[in-house]
């Protein structure tokens, strides 16, 4: 016999017994048992004696498994480029395209690659939102993964896990998604010559990203600084642009707002040369944030009416949402209702039509505010009960108290039934998290 590959003789052994419809346990014999059919099906290295006799059981002439080796590595090399164009065709063409493709394929449901497969799958639906049937395909994926040890080293089971992240945050479940990034990170393998090496900075951009939206900031920060200290490894420029946004959002928070306007700024002629429309809009609403912070009122307006002149170019749609409400919070602390009623009504009919929950609810609790300014208490109270709606669905813990307290503001004197009400969850909110100990950041 020919110099064996193990692992791909195994395949077509199990193949082949497949074919004829039999178990390992009828290959059995006095000479041939159970355990070593087992160990040559998972690839173990065993004796030749050992194959010759298997093969004989299934009429396979053991000198071709060498010669078939090669022709299913060409096979194999051909099916892994097709995944690979049709990866490219639905992240940069469109997922329609991309699904076609996969249409063609056919692999069987033992092999290794169907992992792949199974992955760009779930890949067509989150990039179609259909986040439920994503993470179904996802899951799948990473139970084929688990079958194969072979596919360790290529980061297959750290991507699945960041895009099972990814449809978890785009349900509004944070917590979930932060779950499965850390699941990824501990997935991760560290092989320079592994086909998605980059994933690790996805992994941690995402976290990062989970971390501040859970306003976990100092580990938020910490994430941050680790990737600043990798920053001349990271290749994407879209990543590196991220980095600045979160930073610069994580020192507003920490109200550091000359160093937000550092990083903004510069970040904004990075994403200007590099003709980036989303991170563009971004960076400019967070330019406006920390401009508002630092009392320079007219510099945020020029800022977010900058980002908003790229409306129409925007692709995620939900970005749009928070700089509707920034603006018009802006100019309700200006005294220019009008002005702030007609933008924060345009963010909440973008939230409405946007699956992203927290801008929404912010959205509705300002122009609850708006409503307020005016002493229009029954509109006001509308709002704020749809946010409460959004907060006790998606379970934004941070926004309850805010919106608790301004319904019973629109109660007091008027309905005391849900004043009381609504003034006993707020004490029972500071309750579970101070007084027991809970996450009061």
């Amino acid at each position: 016999m020919l110099p064996l590959d193990h692992e791909n003789a195994a395949r077509l052994i199990k193949k082949k017994r497949k074919e004829l419809g039999l178990r390992q346990s009828d290959l059995v014999d006095d000479c041939l048992k159970l355990h070593a059919i087992r160990k040559v099906e998972k690839g173990e290295i065993v004796s030749e004696d050992v194959i010759i006799r298997i093969c004989n059981k299934l009429s396979l002439d053991p000198e071709h498994l060498s010669e078939s080796y090669e022709n299913v590595r060409d096979g194999e090399e051909q099916l892994k480029f097709k995944l690979f164009a049709i990866e490219h065709d639905i992240d940069m063409v469109g997922p329609e395209e991309g699904l076609e493709e996969l249409r063609k394929l056919e692999i069987d449901n033992d092999h290794p690659l169907q992992a792949w497969q199974l992955f760009l799958k779930g890949k067509y639906n989150d990039r179609k939102g259909h986040w439920k049937k994503a993470q179904a395909q996802y899951l799948k994926a990473l139970s084929i993964i688990n079958q194969h040890p072979e596919l360790e080293t290529s980061n297959l089971k750290a991507s699945t896990y960041n895009e099972l992240g990814r449809c978890c945050y785009y349900q509004n479940d944070l917590e979930q998604a932060l779950a499965y990034i850390e699941k990824g990170l501990e997935a991760y393998h560290p092989d320079p010559d592994s086909d998605r090496d980059y994933i690790i900075y996805i992994l941690k951009m995402s976290k990062a990203i989970y971390l501040e939206k859970l306003n976990r900031n100092e580990e938020a920060m910490r994430t941050l600084e680790e990737m600043w200290a990798d920053i001349g490894k990271i290749d994407s420029m879209e990543i590196r642009l991220i980095m600045y946004e979160v930073h610069a959002q994580l020192l507003i928070k920490q109200q550091l707002y000359e160093k937000a306007v550092e990083y903004a700024t510069k970040a904004i002629r990075m994403a200007r040369l590099d003709q980036n429309v989303d991170r563009s809009f971004e960076l400019w609403t967070a330019l406006g944030e920390s401009f508002k912070n630092a009392n320079e009122p007219s510099k945020a307006e020029i800022c977010f009416r900058t980002a908003l002149k790229l409306e129409k170019k925007v692709r995620k749609k939900n970005i749009l949402v928070s700089t509707y409400t920034k603006l018009g919070v802006l100019y309700l602390e200006s005294k220019k209702i009008t002005l702030a009623q007609q933008a924060l009504e345009k963010a909440v009919q973008l939230g409405q039509r946007t699956n992203d929950a927290l801008k929404y609810c912010t959205a509705l609790t300002a122009l609850g505010d708006c409503y307020m300014s005016q002493k229009r208490t029954n509109k006001a109270r509308e709002c704020f009960q749809q946010a409460l709606h959004l907060v006790e669905r998606h379970a934004l813990k941070t926004n309850e108290p805010e919106v608790l307290v301004k319904l019973a503001q629109c109660c007091e004197g008027e309905d005391h039934e849900n004043y009381e009400k609504y003034k006993n969850r707020v004490f029972q909110y500071y309750v579970e998290h101070y007084v027991k100990g809970g996450d009061s950041t």
